[in-house]
């Protein structure tokens, strides 16, 4: 370079030459200036640089099947690609866009993610891979900023969010969008349709769309399996986990047993679209299941509390607990697993109400609790649940509850709260460890058939969370609390409290042992209440009083019902016959 003074150089950043920089070029020079012009896959392999997080900055070594999807991109305009998760997709991205940015004129380059840090993040691998080069290769800088990048040959790079008004107003002839599939549903269509127009105003504008599997109801969905039906203009690419080097059915194995279940991994690695609207539960096992609940053995408080079941003080059990206002919508509810045996997990009890107020749920529950031992309880502490939790804790004196937050990305962190922290990671976890048990293992013996009828309208929707299908007095509140009270077999949670003898395959518990050692209190709840499925504690039984024609119609009635005459029907004259 003829001046090396730092007048030719971006706010004096050696690595970011101005417009103005000069250079005594070689022959080399611009023999590699011409071929990185003209192969997109040579610019990569000799110039572009990653961060290994073992190994620091390195220069790529591209894999085959990235090779195959950078081609893609150099060859066609509109190009979705359906990537499994850690395959180096937004390393694809970053090639593709300074690519052309350093080697085309006049290109303006947008890329566009779900999140203003994963925008963020996507360009500050653009900025740490154009300062890598040589300088040789670089068009000067006219503006090098935290969002954008302007460079001299009148090419840019910035970021967006997926906003109902992304790239408003603008002309672009890269858009590159980043995980299409998890944009929320209400902002899908307003959002194609502010992005779309902007490479409409040219016949060579291009699309570049990356993203993960997330359901089958949403847009990216729609263009990819249209792609690769071959009935739209787009090209469809797809990368597998088994297409990087290194993964194999041993690395698949123990990433299941990372993840918790085959369902997760098909999610994550497998390239699925699962079904959108798709049942927590599988049909035929739904109908296999119905057919073994039954009648509760025990009806208490006016039918709020039901137990098949006595306690037993050398079982172990669990408790989950959802939390509701107590207006008559939504109910408070407690599931009493028996998970003694693993292979055999037991609902032995439910609790539901949605007439009962936070703050006396709270002694409610405490009540219930011991009954069973005072086991490990979860309790979603979102909303009202936290009153429920708090004073449990704080008036009540209960220590025995599971603590489960999300991975704080923030300074705020959430795992000093007591209870569950009910979130998106959290309920997905939830929810995946539970169709483990249910519809992997299928070792769950259901004796509430309302459970089971929630469970059968609690559906999968676009954006990939669970909740009850959206129609009237259809609620999720016996599903909830059944996800929570599993939770404390969920990975690392059952360390916690229980003692782990045994695992299986995939890493959860097959035995354990509870770490109370025998040494728990039960309050038999036949001590503390009448048993209301029995006849005649509650409801007198019906005196009929009348003529004989009378009192035969009346009976009659009666015996429909289900009542029993007491003794022989009476002579003539007497006119009073009891039932029961």
């Amino acid at each position: 370079m003829n001046n090396q003074s730092d007048k030719n150089y971006y706010l004096g950043n050696k690595k970011l030459p101005k417009s103005t920089a000069e250079f005594d070029w070689t022959p080399k020079m611009v023999n590699e200036l011409k071929k990185c012009k003209r192969n997109i896959l040579f610019f990569a392999e000799n110039f572009f640089y990653i961060v290994n997080l073992d190994r620091g900055k390195e220069k790529i070594k591209l894999f085959k099947c990235q090779k195959r999807v950078l081609r893609s991109l150099r060859d066609h305009r509109f190009v979705a690609l359906l990537a499994s998760r850690q395959i180096g997709k937004t390393t694809l991205m970053t090639i593709y866009c300074l690519w052309i940015a350093c080697f085309e004129d006049d290109q303006r380059i947008l890329i566009v993610a779900n999140k203003e840090q994963t925008a963020k993040n996507i360009f500050k691998r653009v900025r740490l891979a154009y300062e890598m080069l040589p300088n040789y290769l670089k068009p000067g800088v006219v503006e090098y900023g935290q969002t954008s990048l302007v460079l001299s040959n009148g090419s840019s790079i910035g970021i967006s969010t997926t906003s109902s008004d992304a790239g408003r107003g603008d002309s672009c002839n890269v858009l590159v969008l980043d995980e299409l599939a998890f944009i929320d549903n209400h902002l899908v269509d307003p959002f194609w349709k502010s992005v779309f127009p902007i490479i409409s105003s040219s016949k060579k504008s291009k699309i570049f769309i990356a993203s993960t599997p997330n359901g089958s109801d949403n847009l990216f969905h729609k263009l990819y399996t249209n792609a690769d039906k071959g009935v739209s203009n787009w090209k469809a690419e797809r990368v597998d986990w088994w297409e990087i080097p290194g993964r194999d059915e041993a690395w698949k194995d123990d990433t299941i047993k990372a993840l918790g279940s085959m369902e997760a991994f098909n999610q994550e690695f497998g390239n699925v679209f699962i079904q959108t609207g798709e049942s927590a539960i599988d049909d035929a096992l739904f109908d296999q299941l119905k057919q073994e609940c039954s009648e509760p053995e025990y009806v208490f408080d006016e039918g709020s509390y039901l137990l098949w079941e006595e306690p037993k003080q050398d079982h172990i059990y669990t408790v989950g607990v959802d939390v509701a206002e107590g207006i008559g919508d939504n109910a408070s509810v407690a599931q009493i697993l028996d998970i003694t045996d693993l292979t055999n997990i037991k609902q032995v009890a439910v609790y539901h109400n949605n007439k009962i107020s936070p703050y006396n749920f709270t002694t409610k529950l405490k009540e219930i609790l011991q009954h069973w031992g005072s086991p490990p309880v979860a309790i979603e502490r979102n909303n009202c649940g936290a009153q429920v939790v708090d004073n449990l804790h704080n008036l009540h004196s209960y220590y025995n509850m599971v603590n489960f937050a999300p991975n704080s990305t923030t300074k705020r962190s959430y795992d000093t709260r007591l209870g569950v922290t009910a979130h998106t990671n959290t309920k997905y976890k939830g929810v995946i460890n539970m169709r483990y048990w249910i519809n992997q293992l299928n070792v769950i013996r259901f004796k509430d058939v309302r459970t089971l009828n929630e469970l059968k309208s609690f559906v999968r929707y676009p954006n990939g969370t669970w909740s009850a299908r959206k129609e009237a007095q259809v609620f999720d509140d016996r599903v909830m609390s059944l996800i929570w009270s599993l939770i404390s077999l969920e990975g690392t949670i059952t360390e916690k409290y229980y003692d782990i003898v045994k695992r299986d395959d995939n890493g959860k518990p097959l035995i354990i042992k509870s770490m109370d050692y025998g040494i728990k209190e039960f309050v038999n709840p036949l001590s503390m209440y009448s048993n209301e499925k029995e006849v005649g504690l509650n409801n007198p039984n019906p005196v009929v009083f009348g003529t004989n024609e009378a009192v035969d119609d009346d009976i009659s009635q009666l015996e429909q019902m289900g009542w029993v005459m007491m003794g022989d029907k009476p002579d003539a004259g007497d006119n009073t016959w009891l039932t029961t």
